[in-house]
């Protein structure tokens, strides 16, 4: 059965009008003891996209908010993308403390780094998490909209007593699962022509609805996360925006007047980000997405002037706090970058806009904030306990008396790290990295060694990398300190993102990866065996015995370093095929070694040997010439080397007579693998022994035969 609300069929500025009446005076139900508390937690909304001028001029319901809120102006997520910002946020802990770093396991983004709900569920997050503690404090518990984790299992969560979820990012006709419109709990589809902010918006009305019949003196927490203004799955950006607002504000243009739009001078940036200016195509693919964002954000207006309007009316108002914020900023051209995950201002930087029931009037607090601050904060106000080992600092005094505190020393500093990749402009950029944000300064490690530090208050554009005029005192104590950051000693870990498990290989082997650890991984073992013969590569040849190749990092300098070593590399096996087991292990510098990662790869035709044709061994020679002939591998250009003793006396035949010393022979190289060469031998027993190398890679065991000449 699907269910409508009334407030639905209200028009925004007939809604707006009656928010801004106070219906307290005649609601029949009187405030809970504890207050109600509505989260709207929205999807790339970025501060711009909620500035006071934004606002004021194109959200009116928001604006009625934001005249009686505190605006936390230096609030910023510690992870800038979707859902490890939402699982940060959830269990109010870093992402390197609850183990969700990236948003799905099987992306190739993800650069083998965890993610996903099932690794939110495998770290038993999902009992231990904002919605149960809430729920455990007697709240009645709501979800509506977007859920913060890939692989989601069609099972309603513990802590959530309605529960409904957004699959995907289409905004009409969607996929969705809920225990609120449907019964029992079941996946549906919205019709095609039906919008999701609409319908996430029936959804928090119905989930109210059950409450206020059921337990209406029972004190609730909404979580309300609307797709907006995330991109959508199609490439027509004019479905992210409902029907009535497709034309909205048609000639509205995106501002491009602060100097980080377009940088004009990156030289500064590390290389890998350094691109040409934007053209007049991107320009207009900016100016496309900025307006339908802003589109797809009147209906999210629309959804908040519509619990506005119901908490009136039913007398809930005044004693409710209702923020919104968002789980990440977002750039649209700003230092040539677009979208999420890098360490820049626009990308970490949320909007964070908090109501209390003693709200009257508009406020700012700079002090400085982390998304995962919300969790604590959320306990704290209605009035449950905070678990001990949460990383995130309520803010809950600041919110009616920010003034009370000192926001230079409110929180010394807080982490913002990436570990995804991020495809922009048609190219893959590794964008891994870890950050320390101060009140107003900002140092900036990437897992490619390169490191930024910007003074925000004379810099606030992030337009000037000071870090190399700093002094080398100076660097090593922002390195210190951020490294110092992650209080819980680990094992280093590794990511082997190449080469792919089951690929085949070529002659060069490009191994590749990421390590991470508490403070600094140092190196890693690299080990490879062959599953013919069981031999370990040394880097050099093939030994029984076990090798390993040391891998060093890209840095020492940060918690999040990339590696790579290409591997030239060769078989043994005499029909060209063989199967490598490698295997990376990482270790830090205190010494711990990691878990290994592994992978299975086959490779052909690159075989390098020298063998002796079988009839050699044991034949007896006769005539002045002897013809030493065999077969090679097929590595390109390998040279086949010999050498020939007398098995009585041990010295070697140098083409003429015999010496002590080792005296080797090129063989001439034959069509279809074979190799000869002619000499000229005196009577006696030999033994020859036969190898193949190429540069520095040789065949460490000889091929042997004996023979005798008469």
């Amino acid at each position: 059965m699907r269910f409508l609300c009334t407030p639905l069929l209200i028009s925004s500025t007939f809604l707006l009008t009656l928010s801004l009446l106070d219906f307290s005076a005649v609601a029949q139900v009187g405030p809970t003891p504890r207050p109600n508390i509505i989260l709207v937690n929205l999807d790339d909304a970025d501060t711009d996209l909620l500035s006071a001028e934004t606002i004021d001029q194109h959200f009116p319901a928001i604006a009625e908010l934001y005249q009686r809120s505190t605006i936390f102006t230096n609030a910023h997520c510690t992870t800038p993308f979707c859902a490890p910002s939402r699982a940060a946020l959830f269990t109010g802990k870093y992402a390197f403390n609850n183990g969700c770093k990236t948003g799905s396991e099987t992306a190739s983004t993800s650069v083998g780094f965890p993610g996903g709900y099932q690794r939110f569920k495998s770290f038993q997050h999902d009992r231990n998490e904002l919605g149960v503690w809430m729920k455990q404090a007697g709240y009645r518990t709501m979800h509506v909209g977007k859920f913060h984790h890939d692989g989601f299992d069609d099972q309603v969560p513990a802590g959530w007593d309605d529960f409904c979820v957004s699959l995907g990012a289409k905004y009409f006709g969607g996929s969705r699962f809920s225990n609120v419109s449907q019964s029992p709990a079941q996946r549906y589809r919205i019709g095609e022509q039906e919008y999701i902010t609409v319908e996430d918006l029936n959804e928090a009305t119905r989930a109210l609805d059950n409450h206020d019949q059921q337990r209406p003196n029972q004190p609730f927490f909404l979580y309300l996360a609307p797709i907006a203004p995330h991109f959508p799955t199609e490439p027509d950006l004019s479905t992210m925006a409902e029907a009535k607002y497709r034309n909205y504000a048609p000639d509205l243009l995106q501002p491009t007047s602060d100097p980080d739009f377009d940088e004009a001078d990156m030289s500064d940036k590390p290389a890998f980000l350094r691109r040409p200016q934007l053209t007049a195509t991107e320009k207009a693919s900016l100016q496309e997405a900025f307006i339908y964002r802003l589109r797809s954000m009147k209906s999210v207006d629309d959804m908040v002037g519509a619990l506005i309007y119901r908490l009136r009316r039913n007398g809930k108002w005044r004693n409710t706090y209702f923020m919104i914020t968002s789980d990440n900023g977002y750039s649209l051209g700003h230092h040539r970058t677009k979208n999420k995950k890098d360490p820049y201002q626009r990308s970490s930087r949320v909007p964070l806009i908090v109501s209390s029931p003693n709200s009257r009037a508009a406020r700012t607090a700079s002090h400085l904030i982390a998304h995962l601050d919300i969790c604590p904060t959320i306990m704290e106000l209605a009035g449950n306990r905070i678990p001990s080992d949460l990383d995130g600092k309520s803010f809950a005094p600041l919110i009616d008396r920010p003034f009370a505190e000192n926001p230079v020393t409110w929180q010394r500093s807080i982490m913002i790290e990436n570990w995804a990749d991020k495809f922009m402009w048609g190219k893959r950029l590794p964008m891994s990295y870890t950050a320390e944000r101060f009140y107003d300064k900002v140092h900036i490690a990437w897992s490619t060694g390169d490191h930024e530090y910007y003074l925000l208050n004379s810099d606030p554009f992030q337009l000037n990398n000071i870090y190399p005029q700093l002094s080398k005192a100076h660097q090593d104590f922002l390195n210190r300190s951020l490294m110092n950051f992650r209080k819980n000693e680990v094992a280093p870990t590794v990511t082997l993102t190449s080469p792919i498990s089951g690929a085949p290989t070529g002659n060069v082997i490009p191994f590749a990866g990421y390590m991470e650890d508490n403070s600094a991984p140092v190196m890693a073992q690299l080990v490879v065996q062959s599953q013919t013969t069981q031999r370990y590569f040394n880097g050099r040849s093939w030994q029984d015995n076990f090798a390993s190749i040391p891998v060093v990092p890209s840095s020492t300098t940060t918690s999040i370093n990339s590696w790579e070593h290409d591997l030239e590399i060769f078989s043994e096996t005499r029909n060209n095929f063989d199967l490598f087991f490698s295997r990376v292990i990482p270790q830090d510098d205190s010494g711990k070694t990691g878990l290994m990662k592994f992978t299975f790869n086959t490779v052909e035709n690159n075989s390098i040997f020298a063998e002796l044709n079988p009839v050699i061994n044991g034949k007896t020679f006769t005539g002045t010439t002897q013809k030493m002939v065999g077969y090679h591998g097929q590595y390109p250009n390998q040279t086949v080397t010999f050498f020939i003793v007398e098995k009585n006396t041990g010295r070697f035949f140098n083409g003429q007579t015999m010496q002590d010393d080792y005296v080797p022979f090129i063989a001439d190289s034959l069509p279809n693998r074979r190799w000869s060469k002619r000499v000229s031998l005196p009577p006696g027993e030999y033994r020859c022994y036969a190898q193949a190398y190429f540069n520095h890679l040789y065949q460490s065991k000889s091929s042997i035969a004996d023979f005798q000449v008469r």
